[in-house]
């Protein structure tokens, strides 16, 4: 065996281990793409069946959800019948004390309209803003501070508070949170005053409006806290 042939017998033996190894790294290539196509496909099964299931649990939430809506409508309907029926019925008793207000108001002269608008605004079918909270300085006998008058509402509402009330000789300028109070109300020409104990409460109605408001204590000294929100229909 010459040089050459020697030579060309090491070629074929290069190339055929080069194209074994292709073989191999083609095998392998293959066998790696399939089993990740066979592990892709079933985590899209499982992806589509837990998918179904949510579908499933969504549409019968969903169904429920109707159900019970309409039951609660149903119910409210009922109860509504049923109350009318008792109001209408001369032999119940149930309303007697509203039908008796309701109709001394009217001969007293309260519009009908007004009447209708403070009952709507009893109702839960109404429009409320969040509470606002105001600081408020208190006078008494003794003491009258300089910003002694909230203004509330774009001026339409005024509060005032007046401290210590029963006791006319403390010479304590700051009022006693612990003894009654005096709240006054001034709104639309009226002058209500409210007296008690803190927390004072006052609901106030005008038209189509009302306003809830309560005075509270505060944790400064000689002062409150007024909290108060307006509602509409």
């Amino acid at each position: 065996m010459d040089y050459f042939q020697a030579q060309n017998k090491y070629r074929q033996k290069q190339l055929k281990f080069i194209f074994n190894f292709c073989v191999k790294l083609l095998v392998l290539i293959f066998t790696f793409l399939g089993g990740w196509w066979l592990g892709n496909s079933d985590k899209l099964i499982l992806i589509q069946e837990n998918e179904k299931i949510i579908n499933d649990f969504n549409n019968e939430k969903i169904g429920l959800e109707r159900k019970l809506t309409d039951t609660r409508l149903k119910l409210k309907e009922s109860n509504l019948a049923l109350n009318t029926q008792n109001i209408n019925s001369h032999n119940s008793d149930f309303g007697r004390d509203a039908k008796n207000i309701l109709a001394s108001s009217l001969a007293n002269g309260v519009k009908e309209k007004d009447i209708i608008n403070n009952l709507r605004l009893l109702s839960k079918n109404k429009i409320c803003n969040n509470f606002e909270y105001k600081e408020l300085a208190v006078s008494t006998h003794s003491f009258v501070p300089p910003e002694n008058t909230l203004i509330l509402l774009s001026g339409s509402l005024k509060v005032k508070a007046e401290g210590n009330i029963t006791d006319t000789i403390n010479e304590n300028p700051y009022f006693d949170p612990s003894k009654p109070l005096r709240a006054i109300f001034i709104y639309l020409g009226n002058n209500d005053i409210v007296e008690g104990n803190l927390p004072i409460s006052k609901n106030i109605m005008a038209g189509k409006f009302s306003v809830n408001i309560k005075v509270l204590e505060s944790k400064v000294r000689g002062a409150v806290i007024v909290r108060y929100q307006s509602c509409k229909i």
